[in-house]
């Protein structure tokens, strides 16, 4: 992963002015006005219509289908990579629905549900149990439900307001894949795979990659494969796996056949209103921005795809509040600022960047927070990564499933040799809906209160963002949206000092602040000159808004 590291000059300065603590443990801020640090160039950014836009406020719900949840025990796997048991089915995420929903959640991401391992094979491989490498595009794979039980979960997610994205798989897949579609559409096979760093990789045994420079033939299998699942069990959109593995003009026409397939598909919502389905697709691209500019946006001219995960950001954020997994950390603010402006100055203004800050590739950022020997302060960093996801970051957002726990694999940093984990598939343990420990139960009440905020609030998924503060420790935001309260994010990440701050009326105008938090962190107070005043813990975060809820 190549970031940039200039830090823009240690930053523009900012019009604020700051005092230095009286005390040893409280550091005192006046906060007077904002900053043009970040330019608002992305889409999510600068929607001044008062209108929010559905792709910028998707709130994502990722789960790993062999190992989130058992809901049909003659449906498994009973392998696989990572510490689960392997179990997880169709109707398992069915049955979480609800939970998902109730979480604050509005869409589903299943990992690929095809089939991979034959029916009749008798010891299937973990690589099989993943669901990467596909036999059949057109078949749900048998251990994990059918099409019966995918078009139950679509449809139960659609009454509980919730939209259901599938695992596109389109650059590899097994050798003995049905390369021939319904409609006689065939994929070239070939050994020669493209990596994430645009370079030949010989692929793992029994797997191969599609040749898409043959006249379009294999083009025209995999814009069917899109249009058949939206056609017929109407989903709402696609992501889609190591995409620089697909040329770029072959995105672009999957984009446009699902758009238009989904213009003549209709369904119910949770409002019993009739809407088509969303059309939304992200790509994955792990890579340097240049990279997922180049493979997978494309120009403001010549757009490819809307939205692509942001790792550019992901890793930031990380190394902000933690440390990633290569071992580089710098716990400061500065580097939240350094890896918004490497995007800002690097993608298209196009761009909804989807944030993320785990998947099923990478670990789990408690693992993260107990490889950087930071376990005396693991809740805290749990919630203050948690908070950013939710309030910060306008646009499109992914959640994978168990973080909102602070879900981790215990010593794992210390033992990954001999429990048999890596880096690439520790996370995929077993799914937790149900009898949290106390902590668990407080840190999942904590992200449903602020995933329950982002959605009542443009400001936070569509908001125009301005600085007010940045220096080492503090990282402090104002968001604003047509039509909507202004909400104000501080993010303290000193891990001794409080941080006291006077936020003047040039600043906030006559509005009255409300403190928006559940986690008692924050105090906020009024002073003698009518003007408000808000103490943040070390390691903690407040949000603050101009309406009550």
């Amino acid at each position: 992963m190549k970031l940039s590291k200039s830090v823009i000059a240690m930053l523009l300065p900012l019009a604020l002015t700051a005092c230095q603590s009286t005390t040893s443990s409280v550091d005192e801020y006046t906060l007077d006005s904002t900053s043009s640090a970040f330019s608002n160039t992305f889409k999510p950014y600068r929607n001044d219509t008062g209108v929010v836009d559905k792709f910028a406020d998707l709130r994502i719900y990722q789960v790993m289908v062999e190992s989130f949840q058992n809901g049909d025990d003659s449906r498994n796997y009973d392998t696989g990579y990572g510490p689960s048991d392997h179990k997880g089915d169709i109707k398992g995420i069915i049955n979480a629905i609800p939970y998902i929903k109730d979480l604050g959640m509005n869409a589903i991401w299943l990992t690929p549900i095809f089939e991979s391992a034959k029916e009749d094979e008798k010891n299937p491989s973990m690589l099989d149990a993943t669901g990467y490498y596909t036999r059949n595009y057109y078949k749900v794979d048998r251990r994990f439900g059918d099409e019966n039980t995918l078009k139950e979960l679509v449809d139960t997610a659609h009454a509980h307001g919730l939209y259901v994205f599938l695992d596109g798989v389109f650059g590899h897949f097994r050798d003995d894949l049905v390369n021939t579609s319904p409609k006689g559409n065939k994929v070239t096979i070939t050994k020669k795979c493209l990596g994430g760093n645009l370079q030949p990789y010989e692929p793992p045994k029994n797997t191969s990659c599609a040749n898409f420079e043959d006249d379009g033939s294999s083009q025209k299998y995999m814009e069917e494969v899109a249009r058949y699942y939206v056609k017929n069990f109407k989903i709402d959109g696609w992501r889609l796996d190591q995409a620089y593995q697909v040329p770029p003009i072959v995105l672009a026409s999957i984009k446009k056949a699902v758009t238009d397939e989904s213009s003549k598909v209709t369904y119910k919502d949770l409002k019993g209103e009739i809407v088509h389905p969303l059309a939304y697709l992200v790509g994955e691209i792990w890579s340097d921005n240049n990279t997922i500019r180049e493979r997978g946006y494309g120009s403001d001219k010549e757009p490819i795809l809307d939205s692509n995960f942001d790792f550019g950001l992901r890793y930031g954020l990380v190394q902000a509040f933690a440390m990633e997994e290569w071992g580089k950390k710098d716990n400061s603010a500065f580097r939240i600022h350094e890896a918004l402006k490497y995007d800002e100055n690097n993608l298209p203004s196009h761009a909804y960047p989807n944030l993320m800050i785990t998947n099923h590739d990478l670990l789990r950022f408690g693992d993260l927070i107990q490889r950087a020997k930071y376990n005396d302060t693991y809740q805290n960093r749990i919630e203050i990564a948690l908070s950013y996801l939710a309030i910060a970051h306008s646009g499109p957002i992914t959640h994978y499933y168990g973080e909102e726990i602070g879900q981790e694999v215990p010593n794992f940093a210390d033992r990954k040799d001999q429990m048999g984990y890596y880096d690439d598939h520790v996370a995929r343990d077993n799914g937790k809906i149900a009898n949290f420990t106390a902590q668990e139960q407080k840190t999942h009440d904590l992200l449903k209160f602020l995933m329950n905020l982002r959605s009542k609030h443009g400001s936070i998924s569509n908001g125009k963002l301005e600085f007010v503060k940045l220096n080492r420790n503090i990282f402090a935001i104002k968001k604003t949206f047509k039509g909507d309260a202004d909400i104000y994010y501080i993010l303290n990440l000193s891990t001794h000092d409080s941080a006291k701050f006077n936020l003047t009326k040039d600043l906030v105008g006559n509005h009255e602040l409300y403190k928006l938090d559940v986690n008692g962190n924050t105090k906020l107070t009024k002073n003698t000159l009518d003007e408000f005043e808000v103490t943040v813990k070390p390691l903690s975060f407040a949000v603050l808004s101009t309406s009550k809820d």
